[in-house]
């Protein structure tokens, strides 16, 4: 059908894939103490909500870094693509699977989101996160992808600030400026280490020291 420039034959180009949202259950119940610090703790900024939470992400393509697969296409999607979902749909500790998970996207998000992750591949020549190169670029890539976001938040503040608006509430962990009082409990957190065994990654975190997040946000505070 395709004629070029000239018309009527030409042909409508697909350009959109679309994400399903299903829940198994009922709603979740965050009720009991501990449930609910672990969701006030994963909250996620409101310039962030009004993004991820819109009905047409803009993602650019981008080459996969970490692993490489013996075989010419691996159908592999951006990063963020499930680093915005996990942060949407699900707190820290949560698990998430992952029944197709080639080169791993799903799990590195997981991974520098805090959850732990279990995936299946039928696939051999897909060998995960097995040398030490590997493990280094997690690391490297997990704590830059949390920097940047406190980089966002503070250039959003700033924004805001120069531009005569208020931003009303403090992050109580933190003391830099939020939108909401729902982001007031919000916590992150780096990777410390990557205990690497048979078939699994043991990651530890340490939360983000006050110092740290606080530089992030001084020049939007000041």
């Amino acid at each position: 059908m395709g004629s070029g420039m000239l018309p009527a034959g030409a042909y409508v180009t697909y350009e959109h894939e679309y994400i399903l949202i299903f829940r198994k259950g009922g709603k979740r119940d965050f009720s009991t103490g501990a449930l609910k610090r672990v969701r006030n703790a994963s909250a996620y900024f409101w310039e962030e909500r009004n993004v991820w939470f819109s009905d047409l992400w803009q993602l650019n393509g981008t080459k996969q870094t970490i692993t490489k697969a013996d075989r010419e296409r691996s159908a592999a999607y951006p990063l963020e693509l499930p680093y915005r979902l996990i942060n949407m749909y699900s707190v820290y500790g949560d698990t998430v699977l992952d029944p197709f998970m080639g080169t791993g996207t799903t799990a590195l998000a997981a991974i520098i989101t805090g959850r732990n992750s279990i995936g299946y591949e039928m696939d051999s020549s897909f060998k995960l996160y097995q040398d030490t190169k590997e493990l280094d670029a997690i690391f490297s890539l997990g704590n830059k992808v949390v920097e940047q976001r406190l980089k966002r938040h503070s250039h959003f503040v700033q924004d805001r600030i120069a531009n005569g608006k208020d931003v009303k509430h403090k992050n109580e962990h933190y003391g830099f400026p939020v939108m909401t009082a729902q982001e007031r409990q919000g916590q992150f957190f780096k990777i410390a280490e990557i205990k690497p065994s048979e078939c699994e990654l043991q990651v530890e975190y340490v939360e983000i020291e006050k110092e740290s997040a606080i530089n992030q946000t001084m020049q939007a505070t000041a």
